[in-house]
């Protein structure tokens, strides 16, 4: 194959005027602060960063459709331009920040709409960059259901969540991203634009299964451009909350829930007693609960009702208390906002892992202890059950985002990485970050076959450069397992030599909460 004509890389005058006489020059932008801005996701990012990664683009992109889509990627294609795509940046992994400067495709500012919702077919239709809000609330009002999403569905877009496979609310009952697709339109590398499947009938036949191939690619393997996902039937929605004594003490129910015959409510989830107390320092709304077990069901009335009577005594076996339903209203709403204490102005992240729900409250454990080891000032432990036999925890943590020390707390994220291994799971995402991970959770036959796909799909190796099989940085050195175990171990070692965290309470004092909220307690009384 001939090698592309520029293998520097570098975005000349002459590419950024073919772009815009492509797409036009009004959704093409070289301005400096809005490259700044498209530089990282949620994840605050350590200027070190810079020096292993040119993560800054030189041009950022607004395409309004697939063909738009498909003239930027042919140019890429020819010249060697890295093309980094984005959603609403909403994971913290890395996934859309670039690795080779190049070009930011922006999906969120013009691919966002709800094309078709068939009720008679059950599906529905949309851009890449909608939000999950926006199909959500447009399902709703037809009675219908988008079967699982994210937690942060208010402004994560449809196509970055399915690019990274997710798992989030409403997996329990009806799978995760994966299982939600009927058929995606992707932009190869080339330029080319292909279906994946069947806007209006399941994919179920011969024949290597493309949506999963593309949904958790993380935009490695080409540009998803639109959706077609399932709907449900949308029923009741009813959350229920009980409180527990203790976090652990929810592993039993959680074992006879998964393994009940019948039971098969819409979303699990627990927060513990420090996210709680958390929120009430800085001055949010809390439930008068120690740590909180949510479970939602959705259906007919007849059958939630059933299903309440047998979660009732389940709960009421290992000794939680059931608690009003205007709290387990509140803490469904609530139920993307997960980080709210971060108000007192620190930096929070969360350690993603899987486990299996067998070993829950062991990982209970190993989660405090892990805030400990690595003297974190610790947030909570919240997470959800994925399936009948999969948990995902995300504890997470404060920390400073403006000093380099600071950065030492994703130490947290390898140590939680490397006890997850141990209970038979692993870490979730790879992104830039944790790249590295793949030889680590994968064998080596399979992480060698996803590379060989990334060669064949993408020979010039334009789309999403550096991710999820490749941590390569600017100066051609791979981040490989055995490198980033070293700075790994190395992270966790510094982290547990520094002082103890203890930056919730000091910002908390710097914004002087303690007078906000007595101010607000006198001005009620009057």
């Amino acid at each position: 194959m001939k090698k592309p004509e520029n293998s520097s890389r570098e975005v000349t005058s002459d590419i950024i005027a073919k772009i815009e006489d492509a797409i036009g020059a009004e959704n093409v932008t070289t301005s400096d602060m809005e490259r700044l801005l498209y530089s990282h996701d949620l994840a605050p990012l350590p200027k070190e960063a810079g020096v292993a990664f040119d993560n800054i683009p030189d041009a950022v992109v607004r395409p309004k459709s697939a063909e738009d889509v498909s003239k930027i990627a042919k140019i890429a294609f020819k010249t060697g331009v890295a093309l980094t795509p984005r959603g609403a940046s909403t994971w913290g992994l890395g996934g859309c920040t670039p690795t080779a400067a190049g070009i930011v495709i922006d999906f969120s500012s013009r691919m966002n709409n709800v094309h078709e919702i068939d009720e008679v077919n059950m599906c529905v239709k949309v851009d890449a960059g909608c939000t999950w809000k926006k199909v959500y609330d447009a399902c709703a009002k037809k009675g219908l259901l988008v079967g699982s999403y994210p937690s942060s569905f208010p402004s994560a877009t449809v196509g970055g969540w399915v690019s990274t496979g997710g798992i989030g609310p409403g997996g329990y009952k009806y799978g995760s991203a994966r299982e939600s697709i009927l058929n995606l339109e992707v932009v190869l590398s080339n330029g080319t634009i292909m279906n994946t499947g069947y806007d209006k009938i399941a994919n179920n036949m011969s024949g290597y299964n493309l949506n999963q191939l593309f949904s958790g690619a993380e935009g490695t393997l080409g540009l998803i451009t639109k959706i077609t996902l399932r709907v449900h039937p949308l029923g009741v929605i009813k959350p229920l909350a009980y409180d527990f004594e203790n976090l652990r003490d929810m592993g039993g129910p959680i074992t006879e829930i998964t393994k009940h015959p019948s039971l098969r409510p819409l979303h699990i989830a627990w927060s513990d007693f420090m996210h709680f107390e958390h929120q009430r320092k800085a001055g949010l709304h809390a439930p008068d609960v120690k740590n909180l077990f949510l479970i939602t069901l959705q259906g007919a009335p007849e059958f939630i009702e059933v299903e309440e009577r047998t979660l009732d005594a389940i709960i009421e076996k290992y000794g939680g208390k059931k608690v009003a339903q205007s709290v387990a209203d509140h803490e469904w709403e609530e139920r993307c906002y997960e980080f709210r204490a971060r108000k007192v102005g620190i930096g929070s992240i969360p350690a993603e892992v899987v486990v299996r729900n067998e070993h829950w409250a062991e990982f209970v454990d190993e989660c405090y202890e892990g805030f400990k080891t690595m003297k974190m000032d610790g947030g909570g432990i919240i997470g959800m059950i994925a399936d009948r036999s999969t948990a995902m925890f995300m504890p997470y943590y404060f920390m400073d985002t403006e000093s380099p020390l600071g950065m030492t707390g994703f130490a947290y994220n390898y140590l939680m990485g490397d006890k997850a291994a141990k209970y038979g799971g692993r870490s979730l995402g790879l992104g830039i970050f944790f790249a590295s991970n793949l030889d680590m959770i994968r064998d080596e036959g399979s992480a060698e076959f996803m590379r060989t796909l990334k060669t064949h799909a993408d020979p010039n190796d334009v789309i999403n450069p550096g991710h999820l099989v490749c941590g390569k940085t600017r100066f051609g050195l791979t981040l490989n397992d055995q490198i980033m175990g070293i700075a790994s171990k190395m992270l966790q070692l510094v982290k547990g030599l520094l002082p103890e965290d203890a930056l919730f309470e000091t910002n908390k004092k710097r914004f002087r909460f303690d007078v906000i909220e007595e101010h607000k307690e006198k001005t009620r009384n009057i």
